[in-house]
């Protein structure tokens, strides 16, 4: 584990006991963030005021969280906000100044938004004309010019890095929240107690988002999991009835990406509106908490057939294509498809292919989509090199939202392919595995295990580590179980050890053939009937040499 670590980083003199034992107390002052004055200035002058405060969001499941958690500060400080957020389909993405008019009628002097706001220019501007200020508190990479807005808390700001830019949109409303609870209820039982409830929807943003679990992150959402599982929300208490998990057990970042967050996220990707899920995050109900879980749990599972819908449909489209071996990047569009989930599937062609994946409806005059890249190639850049050709875009190194005319697909696709040919080298187009440390074979023990469980949480940026063991020998024939996955029985220092490899049927001949193999690996464990033994996962293996 001390090779582990060091591959990664954590030499002498580095943050480790940091890393390894995060701890709220040494999370960085709220007010270092630049803008966190003038924003928590602002924000104070409305309560003291009783000015109208709306908090603008984003229909995601970090943005449905952050403005929860900006919507429970400001009322934990005894304010009663208005909550808003876009719907998907008839707003967009961002603050929209239809939508802006819509808050000056109900009389709302301050709009903070979270999640969302850094390159709205003139939607700015146009709250400023109708006599309201904007706060903006956001993550997302800001364009060429920034908003006037009274206040702007965004960790990205081009030379004002926080954290490394790391905290996703609710991890920056938390922040703002911290420093308003401390400067508005200093050392108050009731604010501390506040600001802890407050991590749960943290954790679950962040996983969600899927930002890097590094620092102030890493300590978020290590202890927000801890929480998680008995929350104090009501209506994340009725959602875990439908995400394979109850309360009392072990919360993990994998029960939160696949079981939480789609759920979250299944209002804004079916119908459009996220609004119901943003409820769910507000109410201290737990009759509407349940109904409001029930339904969204069935919006999620309309998701899922739609999705493997339009997934079938761009699979076609890329088999039709001569030249899909040559290709660096994909752009894929088509009448009709749901916008709430061309995300989605952008991730699944991405992880497909290994190659980045623009995935676009088009509806009349206008495409618009999302897009997903691999670690070698900087989508946003790539979609700014390609402005020429696009409507608006936005977004981060990863993921970004696009909207262009129709007509200028093809233009569009070109450029997008050189700059990709560009940027992309040969090897940054292979998939691979990154292997932490090799190990002996003495080496693969509980202690090993124990190692690995003491480095979650697992997540972006710090993912399970991976062993090699080389020439391990098989200790009895190996076979197919379930849908394609290998099972394998191996002879590790003298003694039987069970492996499976998910999906790697494929390598069945290979290890037939009774030759050592070399092993990617990590320790996992297995419980049967009483009896607990440690297995290895076979992430991927070769013949020896």
């Amino acid at each position: 584990m001390a090779r582990t670590l060091a591959a990664r980083g954590w030499l002498p003199g580095s943050d480790l006991e940091t890393f390894m034992m995060p701890k709220l107390s040494e999370t960085r002052d709220p007010m270092s963030l630049v803008g966190m004055e003038a924003t928590v200035a602002r924000i104070s002058e409305a309560l003291s005021r009783g000015e109208r405060i709306a908090v603008y969001g984003d229909y995601d499941a970090d943005g449905i969280s952050a403005t929860a958690i900006m919507a429970r500060t400001l009322q934990f400080l005894g304010h009663d906000p208005i909550t808003f957020i876009p719907h998907r389909l008839n707003d967009g993405y961002g603050l929209s100044t239809a939508s802006i008019a819509e808050l000056a009628r109900q009389g709302v002097r301050l709009i903070i938004t979270v999640d969302t706001g850094i390159s709205a220019v003139a939607e700015v501007d146009h709250a400023r004309s109708l006599g309201m200020d904007v706060v903006i508190t956001d993550h997302h990479l800001p364009g060429e010019s920034l908003p006037a807005a009274v206040a702007i808390v965004n960790p990205n700001l081009a030379d004002r890095w926080y954290d490394g830019g790391r905290l996703c949109g609710a991890g920056v409303a938390f922040k703002v929240s911290h420093a308003l609870v401390r400067t508005l209820r200093p050392e108050s039982t009731e604010a501390r107690a506040h600001l802890r409830s407050l991590l749960d929807l943290v954790a679950l943003a962040t996983v969600a988002d899927v930002v890097p679990l590094l620092g102030e992150n890493r300590t978020f959402v290590r202890h927000g999991l801890e929480s998680l599982a008995n929350s104090s929300f009501a209506g994340i208490r009725a959602l875990m009835k439908y995400s394979s998990q109850r309360g009392g057990s072990t919360m993990t970042p994998e029960v939160v990406g696949f079981g939480l967050a789609p759920r979250l996220n299944a209002a804004g990707r079916t119908d459009g509106n996220a609004r119901l899920a943003l409820r769910l995050l507000m109410t201290n109900d737990e009759r509407e908490a349940a109904d409001i879980a029930e339904r969204l749990d069935t919006m999620n599972s309309q998701r899922r057939t739609i999705e493997a819908q339009i997934l079938s449909e761009c699979l076609a489209q890329l088999d039709a294509l001569t030249n899909i071996g040559d290709a660096c990047a994909f752009v894929l569009a088509s009448e009709g498809w749901h916008l709430g989930v061309v995300g989605t599937v952008a991730s699944r062609i991405c992880e497909r292919y290994h190659r980045p994946a623009v995935i676009l409806g088009i509806d009349g005059d206008v495409a618009k989509g999302s897009a997903r890249s691999i670690p070698a190639y900087d989508v946003h850049d790539g979609l700014n090199s390609c402005q020429g050709h696009l409507l608006t875009f936005g977004g981060h190194r990863a993921a970004a939202g696009v909207r262009l005319e129709r007509g200028k697909l093809d233009l569009f696709r070109e450029a997008l392919e050189a700059h990709a040919r560009e940027s992309i080298s040969a090897d940054g187009l292979l998939p691979s595995i990154a292997v932490d440390t090799e190990v002996d074979e003495s080496e693969i023990d509980w202690k090993l295990w124990e190692g690995v469980q003491a480095m979650q949480p697992y997540g972006e940026g710090n993912r399970p580590p991976v062993f090699l063991l080389r020439e391990t020998t098989p200790a009895g024939p190996p076979r197919i179980v379930g849908t394609g996955h290998l099972k394998l029985t191996l002879r590790v220092a003298g003694r039987v050890m069970s492996g499976i490899g998910f999906s790697l049927g494929d390598q069945l001949e290979s290890w037939r053939s009774g030759r050592p193999h070399d092993v990617l690996f990590r320790p996992i464990e297995n419980t049967w009937m009483g009896t607990r033994s440690l297995e290895l996962e076979v992430l991927d293996s070769r013949a020896s040499a």
